[in-house]
């Protein structure tokens, strides 16, 4: 956690933003100018490239970059001079912003972290997906994702992607092999790819698992027309990919 003020916090998102439009460098100096009064010196930016101002909107301290640098979010040189009375006075420092910096506007100074919910939406990053159900199935799904006709097509072709891909990685030879039969002729413990496994349980959880999809899954879509919801459609299209994963590395 980063013990900021909500403006100290606003300050590390303009830096950040700053830099990111080419305004400043992630290396840049700060002078102080001396203000009337028991006023705080006043911050004068070298290396920004904008009007002043621009620079009088945000509000920057000794104070506020020293908390910052404590919170290891920029890193400070400070120059000091002394005046006639001894005493110690910054009159300027320079500053370079960290990784940590953009790390903690990007995640909003350690707000809850809602990036999994990328991870649980289906087809939200299809980046890594298996390329024949990019291919076969997402172009379906491109003349209408909401219409759940188009998802009964994207969500048969997948199954039929899955059958192809048993036969395949199982060197199954015959093509009129399908359902359970292929499975088990894939998975059982005289099947094609025993051999991968040296655990029994965990063939047998394969061929559980397979057949279960087959017989769920792909025979009623075979067979009849489903329409399931884009949210059902979706989440069997990522289930398919990882089913799909999973055969490949047995390869």
């Amino acid at each position: 956690m980063y013990n900021l003020t909500n403006q100290q916090k606003d300050l590390v998102r303009w830096l950040v933003q700053k830099i990111q439009e080419g305004k400043l460098n992630e290396e840049f100096g700060v002078m102080w100018v001396s203000s009337l009064g028991s006023l705080p010196p006043k911050a004068l930016m070298r290396d920004f490239r904008e009007t002043d101002e621009e620079l009088s909107g945000i509000s920057i301290t000794q104070g506020a970059l020293n908390v910052l640098a404590e919170n290891k979010l920029i890193h400070c040189d400070i120059v000091y001079k002394i005046d006639k009375s001894g005493k110690q006075n910054e009159t300027a420092r320079r500053c370079t912003v960290m990784g940590k910096a953009y790390e903690a506007v990007d995640a909003d100074f350690n707000a809850p972290d809602t990036s999994f919910i990328t991870h649980l939406t289906p087809l939200a990053d299809i980046s890594n997906f298996d390329e024949q159900l990019k291919k076969r199935c997402l172009p379906i799904l491109g003349a209408g994702s909401s219409d759940s006709m188009l998802w009964d097509s994207a969500v048969r072709t997948a199954g039929v992607i899955l059958e192809e891909r048993l036969r395949d990685v199982g060197s199954i030879s015959n093509p009129n092999c399908t359902g359970s039969a292929l499975v088990n002729n894939v998975f059982s413990d005289k099947g094609t790819l025993a051999s991968k496994f040296t655990v029994a349980s965990e063939r047998q959880g394969y061929r559980d698992l397979y057949a279960g999809i087959v017989g769920t899954f792909r025979n009623p879509s075979a067979h009849r027309l489903i329409d399931p919801s884009p949210e059902e459609g979706g989440a069997f299209i990522v289930f398919v990919n990882l089913l799909l994963s999973k055969l490949e590395a047995l390869k």
